[in-house]
C-alpha cells in the first residue's frame, strides 16, 4: 500500500486550511507559533507539499473554531481521490490466505523435524521436485 503520493484530498484539506486560517484573521506565524511549527511547516501544509497528520489537524480545527468535518466538505466518496487499490489489496489478502492455508502447515512440520541431515534433505528434495526457475537467456547478438 503505497501512501507516500499527495492525494486530492490533502490538497483538498491544504486549501480548506488556508481559507479558514484568513477567515479567522490568521497569520501563517501565528497559527505556526500557537501549534508549536514555523510558518514554512503551515505554508507546507497549505501547499499540500507536506501532510497533516490527524492530531495535527484536529488541535488546528479547535484554535480555528471550525469542526473537523469542515475539513472534508465539499468531498465526494470517489476513489479517484484515493491512491490505493481496493481491488489488488483484496485480491493479495485472498492468494495470502490461501498461501497461507497451504504453507503454514508445511513450516510447522518442517520445524518439528529435529535431524537436522534429514531437514537438509527434505530441502533438496523440495528443490528438486520444484519447477526450475526459468533463467533469462542472454541474446548473443548484444
Amino acid at each position: 500500500m503505497l501512501l507516500d503520493k499527495i492525494t486530492p484530498i490533502d490538497i483538498h484539506i491544504a486549501k480548506k486550511l488556508r481559507q479558514f486560517r484568513l477567515v479567522a484573521g490568521m497569520s501563517q506565524e501565528e497559527l505556526g507559533d500557537i501549534i508549536g511549527v514555523t510558518f514554512q511547516q503551515i505554508q507546507k501544509y497549505e501547499k499540500a507539499k507536506n501532510r497533516i497528520a490527524a492530531c495535527r489537524l484536529f488541535e488546528i480545527s479547535q484554535l480555528l473554531k471550525r469542526p473537523i468535518s469542515d475539513f472534508f466538505s465539499g468531498l465526494k466518496a470517489d476513489r479517484m481521490y484515493y491512491n490505493y487499490d481496493f481491488e489488488t489489496d483484496k485480491k493479495q489478502k485472498k492468494e495470502l490466505a490461501e498461501f497461507n492455508k497451504e504453507l503454514l502447515p508445511l513450516v510447522s512440520a518442517f520445524n518439528r523435524i529435529e535431524n537436522p541431515q534429514a531437514r537438509k534433505h527434505l530441502v533438496g528434495l523440495t528443490i528438486a521436485i520444484a519447477r526450475p526457475k526459468r533463467r533469462k537467456v542472454k541474446n548473443s547478438y548484444s
